[in-house]
């Protein structure tokens, strides 16, 4: 149902009538097309990320307590727009995440920050900024214990998530 008044409110604006409007048509092959490609933009995304863990790429760093991309992390991103140019309708999430060191606050914004830098990094490549969505979620997700300098660093990263979903049904 909201999704039809969604769709209805997007052709009045748009000066169709939804009554004038054709159905969109799209057959079994064309959705199991979709969901192939999907699994293997996600498939390349994960061995990106698995690259970078193992340092055979570099990571996506910053200056410290600042938003600011190392320059060094500028080749893992050109080869995150290089997957977004290879899949033209791929949304991207970027989620940025800190250790535990300072407020719940500050790690919040800084998260954010981060996320969105990123973000500005791909829209200067040439990727659609409306393609991309920067969340930062601080120190709520440790993917280590914070109790050493080597599993804070593992917890100070950045994540891609690619989908093809609309964002009103992701966010």
């Amino acid at each position: 149902m909201r999704t039809t008044l969604l769709l209805s409110a997007g052709l009045l604006l748009a000066g169709i009538s939804p009554l004038r409007a054709k159905p969109l048509d799209i057959t079994r092959d064309q959705e199991e097309e979709k969901s192939a490609e999907l699994e293997q933009a996600e498939e390349e995304f994960q061995e990106l990320q698995r690259k970078i863990e193992r340092k055979e790429i570099p990571p996506i760093e910053f200056e410290f307590n600042k938003a600011v991309l190392k320059p060094q992390s500028k080749v893992a991103l050109e080869m995150v727009a290089d997957l977004m140019f290879r899949h033209t309708d791929l949304k991207l999430m970027v989620f940025g995440h800190t250790c535990d060191v300072g407020s719940d606050e500050y790690n919040l914004w800084l998260s954010q920050k981060r996320a969105q830098a990123v973000k500005s990094y791909l829209v200067q490549l040439g990727v659609m900024g409306e393609y991309i969505k920067a969340k930062g979620f601080g120190k709520r997700k440790p993917i280590a214990p914070n109790d050493c300098e080597e599993n804070r660093k593992k917890n100070r990263r950045v994540e891609f998530i690619p989908t093809k979903r609309w964002w009103e049904s992701v966010f």
